[in-house]
């Protein structure tokens, strides 16, 4: 009878679970060791979420802020940058989804190993030549084995779960389904923000297009290479700044103040916003000259937030579909000018030059705060008097700084905890242009006197030292911020005197007059300087060591903002109305 007693363990269900308990183990071990390997790697390699730049990017880019036009150096950044996000998001994308593999691995090892224990307690005779102890032996041997197996896997499944980010479950399928598109860190990186025109004079603050693109001619008039123009529902003086399809800027006065976004597709409102009753406002009534009026800082934008400031303090931050974030108010400024001090974003802050006072009574403030919260990131106390003066971010051999000058100081920081790096008492009175970065050196003018030139590399305080690389009396502007295309330097008189000159020395090249005012900065695009003049002509200049003047294009429109650059396009805020300047 023994012979017609089926072996349970002979059974191709048995055979199944058995083989899937070695095949779902071996999977779950392997699987366990790759993630493991892959937070090892992710932890203690580069890139991190914060930033996506290995040291030959860095100096990459360092490089091409001394050549900004060196477009091989370009497409060498644009190609690194692309491998070191593709190698991070594809060790993100195996993360998200090996943990779920293992997961898989781990149920269906614990529901082999549940059949094939039930397997063993079926009733058989056995038909080995073991005896019954030794069999029982080898099965608790066994036993004991697969629960050993089985826990290892378990605590390695759960050391790495533990290890990896915590995923929403109800999102996995959206999250596998755009694995291909990742979500982005928090702060665009540096390639994406030179494709925008994030604050004032585009990225950096620097005046410079990275665009290869620029438009070459069009006539307010005639419609000639416009391809819109919309009314300016309120006036202000503050540059338009670009951000994809979004245009932004502010206009109003003491009693409206309002932020606008537009489309750049067709010039359509796509939303305005006032922005009243803020937090710590004193409403008190302010006296600013005419000029300045109550909105000239340009707006910044961080890539998801846009950030507007007014005269009375008043700083407000907006995401994309006009939602106020937060709002805040960081004291009625004491600057007999009104303030024109435009705003930065670095990563994940907006940087305010808040300047007032005198140099001696400790007013003025370089101030971070986290975007998405508007609490105070860090703040240091500026040496300074009041100034109109903005900020510009720059990409030096030594590391990204922030570069400002105020009455008396030029002063560089670090901008992740805003420590001081090295200072220079060189600036007098009355002092609007801001500065700029070119080949290590931070340049800057004293209006109508002189042009300075301090090398980045500096510590502490410099005055008197070779770090200040040279001095160059000259007929510097008084408004207009200068310009530089790494290897010259460019300066525009409001009176229309425009002026070439070494970078590395400080010797003019040329000079030349132009029989117009102006107050916008100039901007170098495609290798040309574009001058706006407040008769609403712009005038192209070749950017280079002769003269080379190419024409003339009108607006028939009062000019005072500077213009936004982007790909083959150009937005210029009149005091009327709103141009985008392109082809089909």
């Amino acid at each position: 009878m023994n012979e017609k007693i089926k072996n349970p363990k002979m059974t191709p269900w048995y055979l199944t679970a058995k083989g899937a308990v070695i095949v779902s183990g071996v999977f779950s071990i392997l699987a366990v060791g790759m993630l493991l390997w892959n937070y090892v790697i992710d932890k203690a390699g580069l890139p991190d979420k914060e930033q996506i730049y290995s040291s030959e990017l860095v100096e990459k880019k360092a490089l091409l802020a001394q050549d900004p036009l060196n477009e091989e150096l370009k497409k060498e950044i644009r190609n690194l940058d692309l491998e070191l996000r593709q190698g991070y998001f594809q060790r993100k994308a195996f993360a998200d989804r090996g943990r779920y593999f293992l997961l898989i691995g781990i149920v269906i090892f614990l529901f082999a190993i549940r059949q094939v224990a039930a397997i063993h307690k079926a009733p058989f005779k056995k038909w080995s030549r073991l005896k019954e102890p030794e069999f029982e032996i080898n099965k608790k041997a066994q036993a004991r084995s697969a629960i050993s197996v089985m826990g290892l896997i378990l605590l390695g499944g759960a050391v790495t779960l533990a290890l990896l980010p915590t995923v929403d479950l109800t999102t996995l399928s959206s999250e596998m389904a755009n694995a291909e598109e990742p979500t982005l860190p928090d702060y665009p990186a540096m390639e994406e923000i030179q494709q925008n025109w994030p604050r004032f004079r585009g990225p950096g603050g620097l005046g410079i297009s990275y665009h290869e693109r620029a438009p070459t001619s069009w006539n307010g008039e005639t419609g000639e290479g416009i391809l819109w123009k919309t009314e300016v529902p309120r006036t202000g003086p503050n540059s338009p700044i670009v951000w994809n399809d979004r245009l932004f800027f502010t206009g109003g006065d003491q009693m409206n103040k309002e932020v606008f976004c537009f489309s750049t597709a067709t010039g359509d409102l796509v939303w305005s916003r006032r922005v009243e009753n803020v937090p710590g406002n004193p409403g008190k009534e302010l006296n600013v000259l005419e000029d300045t009026g109550f909105v000239a800082p340009t707006m910044a934008c961080d890539g998801s937030r846009v950030y507007a400031l007014f005269a009375d303090g008043d700083l407000a931050c907006f995401d994309f579909n006009g939602k106020q974030v937060w709002a805040k108010n960081l004291g009625t400024p004491d600057n007999i000018y009104g303030l024109a001090s435009s705003l930065a974003a670095y990563q994940n802050n907006v940087l305010i030059q808040y300047d007032q006072g005198t140099e001696e009574d400790t007013k003025s403030k370089l101030i971070a705060l986290e975007g998405k919260t508007g609490v105070i990131a860090w703040q240091a106390t500026r040496p300074v008097a009041n100034a109109w003066t903005t900020p510009v971010l720059a990409q030096t051999d030594s590391g990204e700084q922030i570069i400002t000058c105020s009455e008396p100081w030029v002063i560089g920081y670090e901008p992740n905890e805003g420590k001081e790096l090295w200072r220079a008492n060189l600036m007098g009175t009355d002092l609007a242009p801001s500065p700029i970065y070119a080949q290590g050196l931070a340049i800057v003018v004293q209006p109508s006197e002189a042009m300075f030139a301090i090398r980045t590399d500096s510590q502490g305080d410099v005055t008197d030292t070779p770090q200040v690389a040279w001095i160059k009396d000259c007929p510097a502007p008084d408004i207009c911020s200068p310009v530089s295309n790494g290897e010259l330097i460019f300066l525009l008189g409001s009176m229309g005197e425009l002026g070439c000159y070494e970078t590395k020395t400080g010797e003019m090249i040329w000079e030349e007059i132009i029989d117009d005012s102006f107050q916008a900065s100039p901007t170098i695009a495609g290798g040309w300087l574009y001058l706006l003049s407040e008769e609403g002509v712009t005038y192209r200049v070749k950017a280079a060591r002769e003269y080379e003047a190419a024409g003339t294009s009108p607006l028939d429109e009062w000019l005072r903002a500077s213009p936004a650059f982007m790909d083959g396009r150009i937005y210029i805020r009149g005091d009327r109305f709103l141009y985008c300047i392109g082809s089909e």
